[in-house]
């Protein structure tokens, strides 16, 4: 390749991977099949080369044994989250309206709207606790031994019935409750496990309501290290290794410094990943623990 005079041979790859970082988003939306991405993984697409080296290593490794990890780690987070607040009634929202009455009321439109956000996140959390966690070792240069055994190929794209949680707002009323959220819950962002929920303001405040007194528990912080020390147990069993090929990075741009501020990143990241399954275990069992359907 024949660069012209002061471009440096990292440029042009720096250039491709940052087109590529739509498609690879898309990609992880599919392969995962959730509606949106978790602020983890929009956060590493300041660094695309390794963004796309990383998800192009882990990607192999979306399959049965990784689906039966996250199950494993998302049925562990609501039993834990069972003893901690509101149990699971045959119907969306009687455990929130018999907390706290929601006003304004929701319509059967919003009640219905409002499971599918709890079912959607629930699902998520758990796969979002595992990427973000594989991108971090590679990120730590610690290489994820495989199983080396093949494995079909699952299902992909993200379902119908989430495609209208593609985009997550946060309106004026919950802003401030998103941050006492972040702040209690030690995430980096506003917690992607509420975040579904701040287009009902109401049905929000009666979540945390019963979450806040959670989190401050001491059961919340030894579920949390039983949900982590599951997720590791359970690595494993994933089918291929996750490693990088360093030489090859460092000639694309991506430098030890670089590097040491993803580990950075990542870390902070990881460190509040399994608050945040139990979080989204807690608020779908608080509005009824809607059926998962095929996608469990």
């Amino acid at each position: 390749m024949r660069l012209e005079p002061g471009i440096s041979q990292a440029e042009p790859e720096l250039n491709r991977a940052q087109a590529m970082l739509g498609p690879i988003r898309d990609d992880i939306r599919q392969t995962l099949r959730v509606a949106w991405l978790d602020p983890g993984l929009e956060a590493l697409a300041q660094e695309p080369v390794f963004f796309a080296a990383a998800w192009s290593a882990i990607r192999p490794s979306v399959g049965r044994s990784f689906l039966t990890l996250v199950r494993r780690l998302r049925d562990q987070a609501a039993d834990i989250v069972c003893d901690l607040g509101p149990t699971a009634p045959s119907t969306p929202l009687p455990a929130l309206e018999r907390s706290q009455p929601l006003d304004p009321p929701l319509g059967e439109d919003d009640r219905a709207r409002l499971a599918e956000a709890a079912r959607a996140g629930h699902l998520a959390a758990a796969k979002a606790q595992l990427v973000l966690h594989l991108f971090l070792r590679a990120a730590r240069r610690e290489r994820t031994r495989g199983t080396g055994q093949e494995e079909p190929p699952t299902r992909r794209g993200v379902p119908e019935w989430q495609r209208w949680l593609s985009v997550l707002p946060t309106p004026d009323p919950a802003r401030d409750l998103l941050l006492r959220a972040k702040d209690r819950l030690g995430t980096p962002d506003a917690p992607a496990a509420l975040r579904p929920f701040a287009r009902w303001p109401s049905a929000l405040e009666a979540i945390w309501d019963g979450l806040e007194p959670a989190i401050a528990s001491p059961e919340w912080t030894i579920g949390a290290s039983a949900v982590r020390r599951t997720l590791l147990g359970g690595l494993s069993a994933l089918p291929h290794p996750v490693e990088l090929q360093w030489g090859v990075l460092h000639e694309r741009g991506f430098g030890d410094g670089a590097r040491r501020h993803v580990v950075d990143l990542l870390e902070a990241y990881d460190a509040s990943t399994a608050g945040e399954t139990l979080a989204a275990a807690f608020a779908w069992r608080a509005v009824g623990a809607p059926d998962l359907g095929q996608e469990a």
